[in-house]
């Protein structure tokens, strides 16, 4: 019986790394920084190396919490940060010191090469990239052609964040489905590389690795490798999966219909399903999920914690985040009148796109600071109702709603959300560590130890909160207010909202 499963999550801040028990116990785990570099407008870059040094860091870390890690670890696989593109030459070296992550928008000049052949429209429909186009390897992969000509000329292959640490690990380039999904090349149809599409941006299929699944084999942990992270040489590693895919996997996403909302920084609706749910208006997007034969499908608020936080330091600079959501919900439902559009890092095509901008309506000299904050918390639960309407009406889904993130620890917040959405939400035991369960799964089933189905295990409701259902009819004409004040403004033609 395997013992440990060693799980990172590489993401766009930093790496967590855990390692879970095969009877699904997290025993410990740990997390590390790195840096995002942007030396012009528009540009985002990681140094693979400073990811490597992070993985390292933190498995010593989680050492120091397991003396016998070393001899307890059976397996090891990750989840990795999507839309990374790592060029590499005929050696497995790194071409760029510094490379693009998912949200550079360098890409956004060499679109026009593919949409000439393909429409974007049909592009979508085929790839189901519901992120700006700007933001895919495929259009990275074209600027990265044409700023650095020399490094091209050496690039023989192109691989993604966790793909280039699994290269690290054991010598070998391995790709899965759900990493490829995000390439802006690959058929959701078909489940390969779409020719087309590449042939239309210029490019040989041979500079992609050929997916396979999450739960391959892709080799075993090399000598080099377990010196420096002081483990012992062979533990297979598995193929892993992106970090859309590997939430969503430890987010109960394990069978058709389940839905989940991360609420952080940004926030997102996922639902899990065979089908994946492509539509051009509200553009969802899609990524092949680790479990063979589902997708996960997803609409997102790009500023929902950060908007909370703008308001907080803006209005309240010395409470900390409990303390300004008891004051807001001092104030009535409604906040007397007051609406808040919460777009201030741009909007999706259910906001208006990336041109909407953020806006307070219904203000005057009577009012107080806890309206104003009311007011922030129901725009951003607005704007999420928005994404969980629309993914529901799309995918056909009424699963509870399970919650995760930082957005989901207020129980006053989560009170609130729960009227507005009028859907019961659930919190559980696994939060934070949604992804590296995500990763330790695939390990545990690449040794088959586990059937996808167990990593719903770890789960232990700790809350279940249902909406009340006198408040149905309180939020509605603030709803009325939101889509309203969100229909002037939007800069673009408003997605009508689904009702």
């Amino acid at each position: 019986m395997p013992e440990l499963a060693l799980a990172f999550d590489l993401g766009t801040g930093g790496c967590k790394a855990a390692a879970w028990s095969a009877d699904g116990s997290c025993v410990a785990e740990t997390a590390g920084r790195y840096a995002t570099h942007h030396p012009s407008p528009g540009r985002a870059e990681q140094r693979p190396a400073d990811w490597w040094d992070a993985v390292v860091a933190s498995t010593r870390e989680l050492a120091e919490q397991v003396p016998d890690l070393a001899q307890r670890v059976s397996a090891i696989a990750l989840s990795g940060q999507s839309l990374g593109i790592i060029p590499l030459d005929a050696q497995g070296g790194l071409v760029l010191q510094s490379i693009p992550i998912w949200s550079d928008t360098r890409g956004a000049a060499h679109t026009a090469p593919v949409f000439d052949v393909v429409p974007e429209e049909e592009w979508y429909r085929r790839t189901g990239n519901g992120f700006g186009a700007a933001l895919y390897p495929l259009f990275k992969a074209g600027a990265l052609r044409a700023e650095h000509p020399d490094g091209w000329a050496a690039t023989r292959t192109l691989v993604g964040s966790k793909d280039w640490i699994n290269l690290r690990l054991t010598g070998r380039l391995a790709t899965d489905h759900s990493y490829a999904s995000g390439s802006g090349a690959y058929s959701l149809e078909s489940g390969a590389y779409d020719d087309e599409l590449l042939a239309a941006a210029g490019f040989p299929r041979e500079l992609l690795v050929e997916p396979g699944e999450s739960a391959d084999p892709v080799g075993e942990l090399t000598h080099e490798a377990a010196e420096a992270l002081g483990l012992r040489p062979g533990i297979p590693v598995f193929a892993g999966a992106v970090d859309n895919a590997a939430m969503a996997l430890g987010s109960r996403g394990t069978a058709e219909g389940r839905i989940y909302a991360a609420l952080g920084s940004s926030s997102w609706m996922t639902v899990t399903s065979a089908r994946p749910v492509i539509d051009v208006a509200a553009r969802p997007y899609v990524f092949r999920h680790a479990v063979p034969g589902l997708h996960v499908s997803a609409l997102s608020t790009f500023s929902s914690g950060t908007s909370f936080d703008w308001w907080r330091g803006l209005l309240a600079p010395g409470l900390d985040a409990e303390a300004v959501v008891a004051e807001a919900l001092t104030a009535p439902p409604g906040s007397n009148g007051l609406t808040f559009l919460p777009m201030l890092a741009g909007g999706t095509p259910l906001e208006g796109g990336p041109d909407a901008r953020g806006a307070i309506t219904g203000a005057t000299l009577g009012s107080t600071r806890a309206e104003l904050l009311r007011a922030s918390l129901e725009g951003i639960a607005f704007a999420l109702r928005r994404s969980l309407d629309r993914i529901r009406e799309l995918s056909g889904t009424r699963d509870e709603l399970t919650v995760s993130g930082g957005g989901a620890q207020s129980e006053g917040w989560n009170r609130l959300y729960a009227d507005v959405v009028q859907s019961t939400l659930v919190r559980t035991s696994v939060d934070q560590q949604a992804a590296t369960l995500g990763a330790a799964t695939i390990a545990f089933v690449g040794l088959g130890a586990w059937q996808w189905g167990d990593a719903d295990r770890p789960h232990r409701v700790v809350a279940r909160i249902d909406p009340d259902p006198r408040a149905a009819g309180v939020y509605d004409d603030a709803r009325a207010r939101f889509d309203a004040a969100l229909a002037a403004l939007a800069p673009t033609t408003l997605q009508e909202d689904p009702r």
